[in-house]
């Protein structure tokens, strides 16, 4: 099976991080945040994978290159005009072959067997056009949420308020979208040219029309680092337990031996020191910081609850920062 990491938004949401990169590519612990998608891939055989560009489709091509280094092969999809999640997917179906395609958003990191999500899909019932992952819905709602209902059997029974015919099996629960699912060519039939949502062009008129979509739920992990609260709290949470990522595509903490403590600096774990990494004389590490490849944490300098961006320098007392070559964010 192919895959596809919508990575072309625009990453409003992340105010002045997202002027400087793409959210696929904030760093979560050292690492872009697209390759624990990839890892996730990879540890599933999922090696076939096509990324569409827009917003800093530069610097992502320059990262990710064609795939090698990550263990699989990347193609792309250049998005001149910002599609959609549907009129992305229609501009790149030339490049999937006949068949299911796993789509996932290029931002999300999360503890997730894609293996069992593909064997859910082949078992769902005949005639289904798309499998969904979902979860609980996270508290407090974020004021967009639009749940998905479904019912005892995993069958999606409502999308954004439209509800199908099908009689539900049991109560239904209302979940949320993880941004995860594969996808059949029935759903690429009704895709528009330019600019479209897939749910709202496919999947809703489909499961109107009585087809079947079915759903999986995940309890694992989950990070969408859509602003910049939540792009901390991603960091920290795994820089604090590692373990709640099966496939990480690196160390999540430590001091990378890569990296120059000063034998006066003082760290206190958990931290993540990347490689090519500069901790000065009398500055103070964690706890809770990650200090990214090439950074500086000048000396005398307090970071704690702080992530500090590759090549930049940390200076004075931080607490709850996002370091960036351009600017420091506070909060």
């Amino acid at each position: 099976m192919q895959v596809m990491l919508l990575a072309a938004g625009r990453s409003t949401r992340l105010g002045a991080l997202g002027e400087q990169l793409p959210k696929p590519l904030v760093p979560i612990c050292g690492y872009p945040a697209i390759t624990y998608g990839l890892a996730l891939c990879r540890a599933a055989g999922l090696l076939d994978i096509v990324v569409n560009l827009h917003h800093h489709g530069d610097k992502l091509r320059d990262v990710l290159g064609d795939g090698g280094r990550f263990g699989v092969r990347i193609r792309y999809s250049i998005e001149e005009e910002l599609l959609g999640t549907g009129g992305g997917l229609a501009k790149a179906r030339a490049l999937f072959k006949e068949g299911p395609v796993l789509v996932m958003n290029g931002k999300v990191v999360a503890n997730l067997d894609l293996a069992e999500v593909l064997a859910a899909h082949r078992a769902a019932p005949t005639g289904v056009v798309a499998t969904m992952v979902l979860r609980d819905p996270e508290r407090p709602l974020p004021p967009d949420w639009s749940p998905v209902g479904v019912d005892a059997t995993g069958a999606v029974v409502s999308l954004r308020g439209q509800r199908t015919d099908r009689t539900p099996v049991g109560s239904i629960a209302e979940r949320m979208f993880t941004g995860i699912q594969v996808i059949e060519p029935a759903i690429f039939d009704r895709l528009p040219d330019g600019v479209s949502d897939v749910i709202t062009a496919a999947h809703i008129p489909l499961l109107l029309a009585g087809a079947r979509i079915h759903s999986v739920a995940m309890s694992g992990f989950f990070a969408d680092p859509s602003t910049p609260a939540r792009y901390l709290e991603a960091n920290l949470a795994l820089l604090r337990h590692p373990g709640l990522i099966a496939h990480p595509p690196g160390p999540l903490s430590g001091v990378d031996p890569g990296a120059r403590i000063h034998p006066g600096a003082h760290i206190h774990a958990p931290v993540r020191i990347a490689p090519g990494a500069e901790v000065e004389v009398d500055a103070v590490v964690g706890p809770d910081a990650v200090v990214g490849a090439g950074a500086k944490v000048a000396s005398g300098t307090r970071l704690e609850r702080s992530v500090v961006w590759p090549a930049t320098v940390a200076r004075g007392d931080l607490l709850g920062a996002i370091v960036t070559d351009r600017e420091t964010i506070r909060g």
